[in-house]
């Protein structure tokens, strides 16, 4: 019995030592953010009148997933969309349940759609021998880094807010996310960045440089975001994004996107929508058009941003000290 207690006792050891290297590895990138777009209250006024911009929330999910989708559509609805409405889009490469779509659309104040994805299988040149991981959840990485912006349920809106099953918001949002992208015309907001462990996308640096090298760069991109003396693979975690849908529709998000997709990392290696659509940020937008959301307060797995302004706090349940980006 004193063998087991032991063994379980290393377990919480080595565990505990790796929350705090994730932590301690990614506290660095709060600066490389902190470059970019960050509004904290009180914010400056907006034009009278400001209109409701064609804005989503965007689920990918399965119809297992339903308690997940609720507790996180819980949040949102309490710490935003009951004042907004703003309607939901859920897709899936399989068709929804009947409890699914009750129980989401019990828990909206707003329009719920379903749809399915035609779309979703690899890509024919993808050798499946060759795929290590699970083929499906690599259909999904590929499919929320391009093809999803084209999907017909998608194409009425300009502004889609990701959600991620499971994953929590943790502050009020004291405006309009989506207004705030429209008038200050940005076109991707973000709450954490992180690093991506090397082994992950060995070949990824190596294939954007041959892009680079075949399009010429724009002037005022944000590419030193990943560039230290090398290649630092800083990246956006994309379960909490704001995207404008004209960015991805764009011929230079598409152009790269293709690219990119007929490099086979995403299937062959483990590179991540979070992958693609960092370098294509970095790439092709300006410090101006990327939004920080520092102020916002979201958590899912192991990462976390919190905000420590005293003011924020008062409308928050969450430890500015556990944030994977430690605010000043």
């Amino acid at each position: 019995m004193a063998f087991v207690y032991r063994r379980i006792y290393r377990i919480l050891v080595l565990l505990g030592l790796l929350l705090v290297f994730v932590l301690w590895r990614n506290r660095h990138t709060a600066e490389k953010a902190s470059e970019v777009v960050r509004y904290t209250p009180p914010l400056p006024p907006l034009p009278t009148g400001s209109a409701q911009p064609q804005s989503c929330f965007v689920f990918i999910t399965r119809s297992m997933s339903l308690t997940k989708v609720r507790r996180t559509m819980f949040d949102v609805e309490k710490r935003f969309n009951e004042r907004y409405h703003y309607p939901y889009v859920f897709l899936s490469e399989n068709h929804f349940s009947d409890a699914f779509k009750e129980g989401v659309t019990k828990m909206a104040s707003s329009p719920v759609h379903f749809a399915l994805i035609e779309d979703w299988q690899e890509p024919e040149w993808i050798d499946t021998d060759r795929v290590n991981d699970r083929i499906g959840f690599r259909n999904m990485l590929r499919y929320w880094s391009g093809p999803f912006a084209y999907h017909p349920a998608i194409q009425p809106y300009r502004y889609i807010w990701r959600l991620e099953p499971g994953s929590h918001y943790t502050c009020d949002f004291e405006y309009d996310p989506f207004v705030e992208m429209k008038h200050r015309q940005l076109k991707y907001g973000f709450a954490i960045s992180i690093q991506e462990i090397p082994s992950a996308v060995p070949s990824l640096w190596q294939s954007f440089e041959q892009y680079i090298a075949q399009h010429s760069s724009r002037g005022n991109s944000t590419l030193d975001w990943l560039v230290d003396a090398d290649f630092n693979r800083c990246q956006f975690l994309t379960n909490f994004e704001l995207i404008d849908l004209d960015f991805m529709r764009s011929t230079e998000y598409q152009e790269l996107f293709n690219f990119m997709d007929k490099q086979g990392g995403i299937y062959y290696e483990q590179w991540s929508d979070a992958s693609i659509r960092s370098l294509a940020v970095a790439l092709l937008l300006s410090r101006k058009q990327v939004w920080w959301l520092a102020d916002a307060g979201y958590s899912h797995d192991l990462l976390s941003n919190c905000p420590s302004d005293p003011h924020r706090q008062r409308h928050c349940h969450c430890d500015p000290a556990k944030s994977t980006h430690l605010l000043p």
